[in-house]
């Protein structure tokens, strides 16, 4: 397990999954990376959630809990704010770096868009070419 790609949005859930990579890497000497997903789809419902300020205030909290969670981790991890749909996101980037592992936690912070498609995690597990490992509360 060299790289590993943990999704982390700040809550609960994604708090235990962070808990749960930390242990593999130290175990296993694996570089981690801390993915946020800023979820744009949301941001597209109306224009009022489009404006620059709120994207900026995004952005901003995705780059404290990303600093957040490196820190928490320590040594050997990096992080990264994306944006776009947060499944997609995740898998892509995990294949970019070549990751052999994503860890998520089972739920995330909920969104209107997660509700109508289903929650990040489900959609990662069934577009991943890696192996998935989810984290429960």
């Amino acid at each position: 397990m060299e790289r590993i790609v943990v999704g982390y949005d700040g809550s609960v859930y994604s708090k235990k999954a962070l808990e749960k990579v930390k242990v593999l890497a130290e175990k296993f000497g694996s570089k981690v990376y801390v993915v946020h997903v800023i979820d744009t789809a949301v941001l597209s419902l109306s224009d009022v959630f489009a404006s620059p300020s709120i994207l900026a205030s995004l952005r901003e909290k995705a780059d404290y809990l990303v600093k957040e969670a490196v820190q928490l981790l320590g040594g050997n991890a990096e992080g990264k704010v994306l944006e776009g749909d947060p499944a997609h996101e995740i898998v892509k980037f995990a294949k970019e770096v070549n990751a052999s592992l994503i860890v998520l936690g089972s739920r995330g912070l909920s969104t209107i868009r997660r509700v109508l498609m289903g929650s990040v995690s489900s959609r990662v597990v069934q577009e991943s070419p890696i192996d998935v490992l989810i984290v429960k509360g």
